[in-house]
C-alpha cells in the first residue's frame, strides 16, 4: 500500500483533519476523501490545477493502474476507485489499520494466513552474506540457547536497516509467523550445492495480495531449479 500514499495527500489531510476536535469515523473520513477527488477533478476540468498538484494528481491516477492497486482489485469484494488511497492515507494518519479500513470497506482482502509454519520459533545466524543470511531453525531456545543440531537451514533475506550477525537469533515479531516463501541455492565453503527454504516472517492474518506473491514467489523459485 505504500506506494499509493503520497506525501501532498498527508499534507491535505493533516491540514483539513488538523481542526478536529477528536478522531473522525471511517465514515467521516470517507466523505471527506470523496470531496478532496471532487474537487481535484473539478479543478482538473477547470484547468486550475497548479503544477505540483497536476504532477501529483498524475500520480495517483497512474498508480491506480499499477499492478499492486489491479492485485488488490482482482480480490476485492467491492469497486475501488480514486476515494480509496485518499481514505487510506486519512485513516492510516488517524490511527486506523488496514484490516479496520478492510471490514469497513467490505472488501475482503484480509484472511488467515495458511503458509503458518511451526516447525521452529526462532532460527540463529552462522552466515551474513550482502542480501541475505544464512541461519539454523533452533530445536531448543531460551533466553540465549539456541539449539542447531538437527536444526534445518534456511535463508533470510535482510529487513531494512537491521544488523545482522553471527549468532544473532532471529525471532517472528507478535502476531507473525514463519513463512517458507520458496527455494534457495547456495555453494557452500566446501563447494558443495545447497538448496534451502526461503525464510520471510509475515503477518498471521495478510492481505490476499501478499499471500499471491507468496504463491509465485515459491513458483518462480522452483523453476529456477529445473
Amino acid at each position: 500500500m505504500a506506494k499509493i500514499i503520497y506525501a501532498f495527500i498527508l499534507i491535505l489531510l493533516c491540514s483539513a483533519c488538523s481542526t478536529a476536535p477528536k478522531r473522525p469515523t471511517l465514515s467521516q473520513l470517507q466523505q471527506f476523501a470523496s470531496e478532496i477527488v471532487t474537487d481535484f477533478q473539478e479543478r482538473e476540468r477547470a484547468g486550475t490545477l497548479s503544477q505540483e498538484e497536476k504532477q501529483a494528481w498524475n500520480q495517483v491516477q497512474e498508480e491506480m493502474e499499477s499492478e499492486e492497486m489491479s492485485s488488490l482489485k482482482k480480490y476485492s469484494a467491492q469497486p475501488i476507485n480514486l476515494d480509496f488511497p485518499f481514505l487510506v492515507a486519512a485513516a492510516n494518519e488517524w490511527g486506523y489499520s488496514f484490516p479496520e479500513i478492510n471490514d469497513f470497506l467490505g472488501l475482503d482482502l484480509i484472511t488467515e494466513n495458511p503458509y503458518c509454519e511451526n516447525e521452529f520459533q526462532s532460527y540463529k545466524v552462522f552466515q551474513v552474506f550482502p542480501d541475505f543470511v544464512l541461519a539454523n531453525g533452533c530445536e531448543v531456545t531460551s533466553y540465549d540457547t539456541c539449539n542447531t543440531l538437527n536444526g534445518r537451514i534456511f535463508m533470510f533475506p535482510k529487513q531494512g536497516e537491521s544488523l545482522y550477525f553471527d549468532d544473532k537469533i532471529l525471532t517472528p515479531p507478535v502476531d507473525f509467523c514463519s513463512v517458507y516463501a520458496g527455494i534457495f541455492s547456495y555453494e557452500s565453503k566446501g563447494g558443495n550445492q545447497h538448496t534451502v527454504p526461503i525464510l520471510l516472517f509475515l503477518p498471521k492474518i495478510i492481505d490476499k495480495v501478499q499471500l499471491e506473491y507468496i504463491q509465485k514467489m515459491r513458483e518462480e523459485t522452483q523453476k529456477e531449479l529445473q
